[in-house]
């Protein structure tokens, strides 16, 4: 039995790496702030992993989460797996050259919303942000420096037929 209804402990769940950023950036602060000796010099270290964390987590928690799509997503060991069984794919994240978001027009809470990760050799796979464990194409965005989150959280509420080009290997290097 809970004491805490679902859509709080989903808004909690959702927002929980801003609550433990501002957590450790309080405790950082105070520490670099208002102590002394050995605990000021041990507070900027811990000032600065929270700050990271809360803007990590503002990032992740300004997509709009979906479920209930089809398949099964995995990350590992540089590679991502999305397991259906129609149209699974592998992607192999060093040998990507584009990342993009198409979004469907049906409105920011349907399956709506697809990454596609094109890899050298032509090849594309189109994976649905509604999958079980969606949370890890946000994951294996990481691993490309120069990645435009700001286009993630648009393309999350987008109502429109639309492709965002979030990342790609030529405008990476430019950068």
């Amino acid at each position: 039995m809970s004491f805490v209804r679902p859509e709080v402990r989903a808004a909690l769940w959702r927002w929980r790496e801003v609550l433990a950023g501002a957590a450790i950036t309080a405790l950082g602060a105070n520490w670099a702030f208002a102590s002394r000796g050995l605990l000021v010099w041990l507070g900027w270290p811990v000032l600065i992993v929270g700050l990271a964390f809360l803007v990590a987590g503002l990032q992740r928690a300004r997509v709009r989460p979906r479920s209930g799509g089809p398949g099964i997503i995995e990350l590992d060991e540089g590679q991502l797996t999305y397991l259906h069984p129609d149209n699974g794919a592998i992607v192999a994240l060093p040998a990507v050259v584009r990342i993009e978001i198409e979004t469907t027009g049906d409105g920011p809470f349907s399956d709506d919303l697809f990454w596609r990760f094109f890899q050298t050799g032509g090849y594309a796979a189109r994976i649905p942000a509604s999958a079980v464990g969606a949370e890890r194409l946000f994951d294996a965005l990481a691993s490309f420096p120069g990645a435009d989150y700001q286009k993630v959280i648009e393309a999350s509420g987008s109502t429109e037929e639309h492709v965002f080009v979030i990342w790609q290997k030529d405008a990476a290097r430019l950068h």
